[in-house]
C-alpha cells in the first residue's frame, strides 16, 4: 500500500495553495503543480494532483501524484495497528478524526529523501499522521523530517 496522510482538510484542491506556501516556507523546497482536478468537482473528497517536489534542505526530487478520498474502516485499522506497532502513543486517535486520505505515489524515478519530505508537507497542512508504506508506524511532520534528516546523512 503507498504511503498514505490522513487529513482533517476534506479537499486536495483546495489546499494547493497553502502546499505551496508551506514548502518554500518550511520545507525549503520548490513544489509545482503539474495538474489537478477541478476545483469546482461534484465530490470535493475525491481529486487528484500531481507534484514536482525539488528539495535544498535535504537532497531529493521526484514526480508524485497524490489523490484524495474518503478515509475508511480499513483505513482507520490499519493506522491502529501501525500505532501498536511503533509505538505511536495517540496518532490513531488524530487519524480517526480525519475525513479524508491522500495517497502518495511516485511517477518516475524519485531521489533522495523527497518522499519522506512531501509526506512531512502534505501533514502539515492536512493535520493528520502519514502512515508509510510498510505500516510499521504513524508519525506527524517532524517524525517525517527526523526521518529524512537521518536518510539524509547516511548517504
Amino acid at each position: 500500500m503507498p504511503t498514505r496522510v490522513f487529513s482533517q482538510q476534506p479537499d486536495l484542491v483546495a489546499a494547493l495553495p497553502r502546499l505551496l506556501q508551506h514548502a518554500r516556507r518550511f520545507f525549503s523546497a520548490d513544489l509545482n503543480v503539474l495538474g489537478s482536478s477541478p476545483p469546482d468537482r461534484a465530490q470535493p473528497l475525491s481529486g487528484y494532483v500531481g507534484l514536482r517536489w525539488e528539495g535544498a534542505r535535504y537532497p531529493g526530487h521526484g514526480t508524485f501524484r497524490v489523490t484524495s478520498r474518503a478515509a475508511n474502516a480499513d483505513d482507520r485499522f490499519a493506522a491502529q495497528a501501525a500505532e501498536a506497532r511503533g509505538r505511536a502513543g495517540g496518532m490513531s486517535d488524530l487519524a480517526a478524526r480525519c475525513p479524508a486520505v491522500w495517497t502518495i505515489s511516485a511517477e518516475g524515478e524519485v531521489t533522495g529523501t523527497a518522499e519522506l519530505q512531501l509526506s512531512a508537507l502534505l501533514a502539515s497542512v492536512a493535520l493528520g499522521p502519514v502512515l508509510p508504506e510498510d505500516e510499521s508506524t504513524l508519525y506527524g511532520v517532524r517524525g517525517a523530517m527526523e526521518r529524512a534528516e537521518k536518510a539524509a546523512e547516511s548517504t
